[in-house]
């Protein structure tokens, strides 16, 4: 019987669906059911996907719900039946190699202590680039890609584990999941929206006993911030929104007021004196002053 359920969500992403079906029609293991969260898109995403991949359950939300609530939405769906143990959240605009979800079933089957395993992220249009190879977290508190944008010479060619998995492309137990729900249906943080849902989970799930695990064998290819751009008001605004959210809800007290009050403060004024100095530079280029400055930037 079928044990996984791979799971996308998905808003006006039709034109990465192809890539994302075909790879996952063309994997080595067969063992899994694909469901997708149609987030209000209003694309053809639903009509595209109903003709050419018939195989795909489809559950349709009439508005934007959300990374958040999408997957959540998904796996309620996939938990419905009684012998789905895993789920794999995955991204639309992912290209999977085709044992992907069979090495990435080997690793969670050699750790049953393990509640997620992240697959080795790469740049879809730059392979040789690192996009994700896992959560990491800094002094304080924010989270980042796991090698992103490194060059991949094989510095991540090990299994190992690693804080949590990034919602991009992870596998999921179904132990892990109902043991860290914060209420019924609600896997990740809802109130989330988009961006460090995966984040909060990740403590969750360490905070439960849960470990993660890296498994460099599981390749996925993506398109990153391909639904949100890669500079966009409204990527800023959650990303900070909530990495406050995670800070406040995960961290101890003291912690929390080291980070709050003296680590944040700096990194915004460091990062305030990037943006007025890259500008000033701008302005400069744009006089015709400093070319050359700029031209090695």
């Amino acid at each position: 019987m079928t044990s996984t359920a791979v799971i996308i969500a998905n808003w006006n992403g039709k034109k990465y669906l192809k890539d994302c079906f075909d790879s996952l029609r063309a994997q080595s293991c067969k063992d899994f059911k694909i469901i997708l969260v149609e987030n209000g898109s209003e694309d053809g995403s639903e009509d595209f996907v109903r003709q050419k991949y018939p195989e795909v359950e489809i559950v349709r939300l009439e508005e934007n719900a959300g990374f958040a609530k999408g997957y959540n939405v998904g796996i309620q769906k996939a938990f419905e039946e009684k012998n789905i143990e895993y789920v794999f959240v995955l991204n639309n605009d992912t290209k999977l190699d085709e044992k992907c979800i069979e090495e990435l079933l080997d690793l969670v089957k050699k750790h049953p202590e393990g509640g997620s395993i992240q697959s080795k992220v790469l740049n879809f249009f730059d392979p040789e680039k690192i996009d994700c190879a896992g959560i990491l977290l800094s002094t304080d508190g924010v989270a980042t890609n796991r090698g992103y944008g490194e060059k991949d010479s094989g510095q991540y060619d090990n299994e190992a584990e690693i804080f949590g998995a990034s919602g991009a492309a992870s596998l999921f137990s179904r132990k892990a999941l109902e043991k860290t729900k914060l209420s019924a249906g609600e896997y990740f943080d809802n109130s989330y929206f988009a961006y460090y849902e995966d984040v909060d989970l990740a403590w969750r799930l360490r905070l439960a006993g849960f470990k993660s695990y890296f498994c460099p064998k599981a390749l996925v290819h993506h398109v990153h911030s391909a639904t949100a751009g890669q500079i966009s008001g409204f990527k800023a605004y959650y990303l900070n929104r909530n990495r406050f959210f995670t800070l406040i809800k995960n961290y101890p007290f003291c912690r929390l007021v080291l980070i709050l009050f003296i680590l944040t403060p700096v990194r915004y004024i460091f990062l305030l004196f990037r943006v007025i100095m890259k500008k000033g530079r701008k302005g400069a280029e744009f006089s015709g002053q400093s070319k050359g400055a700029v031209a090695k930037e």
